[in-house]
């Protein structure tokens, strides 16, 4: 027999839809608290014993953001398949997903320049992925350095160049990091055929030759 209580996470994440949702449709001056707990369909007083302002809400609504955003980008990398879908995914998470949904709204500068309210967070973000990145790209034998910076700036240029078109933004963000990828593996190939000789010339140097003086 159920007691009528409401799970407490599942009253945050009805708050935290709910700010999301106004902020995008009215932006953040202009969305109140009153509007966020009529939203999210709970008292006022209700909504100040999870969050004590509207900056604290804010941040949580970041928070949760770049927590899922993280989480798909996780799944992404962990499933079977070309290294260029797994960071063209990646990079849709960290940086398409977010775009999409602020190019919904008529506040775009305004939910640009709140991101100061939330910076730690978003920095975080930004380090684990490409932390990730880092990852994914080693277990694939890709290495060099500032790749994830390099993706991350290319993901940014699509997003510019494709708005909010996610077909044509995958189509061309795949198009460039399989370049990248492309030519940082030739990369490695020209290294290593490039040690091979002198490997090769250490082994057939007679021992003691190099002490010579």
């Amino acid at each position: 027999m159920g007691t009528g209580r409401v799970d407490p996470a599942d009253k945050s994440a009805r708050i935290l839809k709910a700010a999301l949702d106004l902020f995008v449709r009215y932006g953040i001056k202009r969305t109140s608290i009153d509007d966020i707990a009529r939203e999210a369909g709970i008292a006022k007083g209700t909504l100040y014993l999870y969050y004590q302002s509207k900056d604290a809400l804010f941040a949580a609504v970041a928070e949760r953001i770049c927590a899922e955003r993280l989480a798909m980008a996780r799944e992404a990398s962990a499933i079977g398949g070309p290294l260029v879908d797994k960071l063209v995914a990646i990079l849709d998470c960290q940086i398409g997903v977010m775009c999409r949904v602020i190019a919904e709204s008529p506040h775009i500068a305004e939910l640009e320049e709140s991101r100061a309210f939330a910076a730690a967070t978003y920095d975080k973000f930004d380090r684990d992925i490409e932390v990730l990145i880092k990852e994914v790209l080693s277990l694939d034998g890709v290495s060099g350095r500032n790749v994830p910076e390099m993706l991350t700036a290319c993901a940014i240029g699509m997003v510019e160049i494709c708005g909010t078109n996610e077909k044509l933004f995958r189509e061309r963000l795949t198009a460039l990091v399989d370049t990248l990828i492309q030519g940082l593996r030739s990369r490695v190939e020209m290294t290593r055929e490039t040690e091979l000789p002198r490997q090769s010339r250490k082994t057939r140097q007679k021992p003691g030759a190099t002490d010579l003086r």
